[in-house]
């Protein structure tokens, strides 16, 4: 399993979306973690239970977040195989050393990653790059 550490300044906090016909659900919450000089904004991901961590997240926050980064192979339709990596949060706390939001027992399931549940890089269109 291999694990992150980001820390930076909250730069966009998304709604909470539904996916697919199970209910899946993420939010995704953008962290700016460069020096000032060059940006580096790192989206991160809250999924199923771990929602609950981001719901107090507001731009602007100076946080330390923890996470596990997921891969997924993909091949679309044309036969060409494509990789992502997604970064699913799992404990977040803000300037100061609070929690972000009451903690919630982390399920160990290293195998599990927004990807497994549902595609949202399949929009039901071509596969073909403009």
């Amino acid at each position: 399993m291999n694990e992150v550490t980001i820390k930076g300044e909250v730069k966009f906090v998304d709604e909470v979306r539904e996916y697919g016909a199970n209910g899946f659900r993420k939010q995704e919450v953008v962290v700016e973690t460069g020096d000032g000089k060059w940006d580096n904004p790192i989206a991160v991901e809250f999924t199923k239970d771990n929602i609950e961590k981001s719901q107090t997240l507001k731009k602007g926050d100076r946080v330390t977040i923890e996470a596990r980064v997921n891969g997924r192979e993909w091949q679309g339709r044309d036969g060409v195989t494509k990789w992502f990596t997604s970064i699913a949060a799992y404990k977040v706390q803000t300037e100061g050393g609070s929690d972000a939001a009451p903690a919630a027992p982390v399920q160990a399931d290293s195998d599990s990653s927004s990807f497994d549940t549902y595609d949202e890089y399949d929009d039901g269109g071509s596969d073909e790059v403009f």
